[in-house]
């Protein structure tokens, strides 16, 4: 679970009971007054908001081939924007939406959160043009970053503080559960009917949500007195992401032409202008101090590696499947769904072992194991499709490394954080996560380009075996973990 920015770990393991009661202060939420008079309308609303916001990310992957039918006329890289445009707004808000949240109320966050977030997928699905999915699936990420800070903290809120563990560990189940089930359903849905359809029925789920918790979230303590975050600060974190990953998406195009230098130095500079920014302002975009913390610092930069080649590798995945071996979009989604599941399963495992054993002994070996399932991919796939005996074991091969490298890489960024800085914390590594997702995107998908070929998909495989080494190297500068 210590993959998630709102539920943090203390050395692999879930936080504790008083810990919990520590984070009720760190999100700035106290106790209801009493139990709920219905706890599961609440657990049900606030998890089945998170459940979309991360289904949603991965039911993307698999639309992608229905997007290309749709505008044909666009390319590759044109479409990763319906893919980057939701991350980059994502990111750049997280942070600035949980100060938001302490302001203004975190049910009425919640609340806006998800009337963005269905209002824009109804736009999807209506979409005339290219330009309008995009710019409706910023909104889609706007919203998403608003319904993220508020759910737990609204959940911590209305449950008794002896059941809040448990209670903590079902609502972080579900919403990994929305990454495993994302692909299998998103493709059942696309298969059925089509790609427009896998967002329309979104506000729904929305309205589902909000019904189970109207008259029931908690109202929470508003802090006016907080300072504003960095708006501007957040919109030009989100300029920088945006102009890198143009750079990239337009190499195959234009060539490292004028244009795309450009791009690439002048999003450069805004970053920077981001991180002088965040030296002097009360509610930073990038909360710089957090950096001068040795396992903070490299377990950022490895969930930056990780996220750039294996948020990518599931799309990368999906075009093949489709593409190459021809699979339908439901076989697709089902082929790719023994994977995700597996990480489920086993990343508790890992979190508790790697605790005392020390984490990098199991991240480590976790990243090498999906450097190495990739590397197998582009030795052993051929043009004849070979799902039992080639593909369905590489990739549980990839689904061990990955449930011993993500969770157990997000909980030493917090071991040696204070637990005022839990939350933000967790927020920052959410941002490098979908950061990295956004470069990664663009690059994997710019090295492909529009072939169908194997040998441009087997560039694109070895690319992500190489970065699992480069993670295993970042991984030994975060240190022992074990307090």
């Amino acid at each position: 679970m210590g993959s998630n920015p709102a539920c943090p770990t203390t050395g692999g393991n879930p936080i504790s009971a008083e810990d919990l009661l520590t984070l009720s202060n760190v999100f700035r939420v106290f106790p209801a007054d009493g139990p709920s008079s219905a706890p599961w309308r609440v657990f049900l609303s606030t998890a089945l908001g998170s459940y979309l916001v991360t289904a949603n990310i991965s039911t993307m992957n698999v639309a992608f081939p229905g997007l290309e039918a749709s505008f044909a006329d666009a390319s590759r890289g044109t479409l990763t924007w319906v893919l980057n445009s939701y991350t980059i707004a994502f990111a750049a808000l997280l942070i600035p939406a949980g100060n938001l949240a302490d302001r203004f109320g975190r049910r009425q966050l919640f609340w806006a959160g998800l009337t963005v977030f269905g209002c824009a997928s109804i736009v999807i699905g209506a979409a005339p043009n290219l330009i309008v999915v995009i710019g409706a699936r910023t909104l889609q990420g706007i919203g998403g970053a608003l319904v993220t800070p508020s759910s737990l903290g609204l959940l911590l809120a209305a449950t008794p503080s002896s059941d809040r563990t448990r209670t903590v560990a079902k609502w972080g189940a579900i919403t990994a559960l929305g990454i495993a089930t994302g692909p299998s359903l998103g493709a059942l849905i696309i298969d059925a009917t089509n790609w427009r359809w896998a967002f329309l029925i979104l506000p729904a789920a929305c309205l589902a949500a909000y019904g189970c918790g109207k008259g029931h979230l908690p109202d929470t303590t508003i802090n006016k007195h907080l300072p504003f975050p960095d708006g501007w600060g957040a919109l030009l974190l989100a300029a920088s992401m945006a102009l890198i990953a143009f750079s990239i998406v337009q190499i195959r195009p234009w060539g490292v032409s004028f244009g795309v230098q450009t791009a690439f130095i002048l999003g450069l500079l805004i970053f920077v202008v981001v991180i002088l920014r965040s030296r002097n302002h009360g509610a930073p975009a990038v909360p710089l101090k957090l950096f001068r913390i040795r396992t903070f610092l490299w377990a950022n930069i490895a969930t930056l590696i990780q996220s750039f080649s294996l948020s990518a590798s599931l799309l990368v995945n999906i075009l093949w499947l489709t593409g190459g071996w021809e699979y339908s979009i439901a076989m697709a989604g089902l082929a790719t769904t023994a994977s995700p599941l597996l990480v489920a399963i086993l990343a508790p495992v890992a979190g508790r072992y790697g605790s005392y054993l020390g984490i990098r002994r199991f991240a480590i070996p976790g990243a090498l194991a999906w450097g190495i399932g990739h590397l197998l991919y582009v030795i052993l796939i051929t043009d004849r499709p070979s799902w039992l005996f080639i593909w369905l074991p590489v990739s549980l091969l990839i689904a061990v490394g990955v449930a011993t490298t993500f969770p157990l890489v997000s909980a030493a960024a917090l071991v040696d954080v204070g637990p005022s800085d839990y939350a933000v914390a967790g927020a920052v590594l959410q941002v490098a996560r979908q950061f990295g997702a956004t470069i990664g995107v663009a690059s994997l998908i710019s090295l492909v380009g529009n072939s169908a070929e194997l040998g441009a998909y087997k560039a694109a495989w070895l690319v992500i075996a190489i970065s699992g080494g480069v993670s295993a190297i970042t991984l030994i500068f975060v240190g022992d973990t074990r307090r």
